[in-house]
């Protein structure tokens, strides 16, 4: 099942941080599948490991990036991170508790992350474009 769905009105322009994006968006449709096909809780519960450690490795190399290109919005941008990060570990808590967890959970991490890259990385774009960084 694919929730997230990538296309180009997310592309930086930034090969690495791109390639990142869409790595995140299989995650997620992987982990939707998962729910959608009623697989065990294991089977969900490494989705959700993936798309954890993935989000975690990919938050260091952007935020690393936006430090060394001297972005001055860092500070909002790691929080926003922040939010991304603890709602993927509560969700793996419920998950390891045996609360029940539906494809609802999936698909607002899709919609979390489908805004964050328009609303949010794309500033550090126009940044990098307007102080000629890009």
């Amino acid at each position: 099942m694919t929730v997230a769905i990538w296309n180009a009105r997310y592309e930086t322009g930034i090969e690495l941080i791109d390639a990142q994006h869409k790595s995140l968006f299989e995650a997620i449709n992987r982990l939707a599948e998962a729910f959608r096909l009623g697989q065990s809780r294991e089977q969900a519960r490494e989705c959700l490991a993936f798309l954890m450690k993935y989000v975690a490795e990919h938050f260091q190399t952007e935020e690393r990036f936006l430090h060394d290109v001297g972005y001055p919005e860092l500070s909002a941008h790691r929080a926003e991170h922040d939010q991304l990060t603890g709602l993927t570990q509560d969700l793996a808590i419920r998950l390891a508790s045996g609360e029940p967890v539906t494809m609802d959970v999936t698909i607002f991490i899709s919609d979390w992350l489908q805004r964050h890259i328009r609303e949010v990385d794309l500033k550090y774009v126009a940044f990098l474009r307007d102080t000629g960084r890009n």
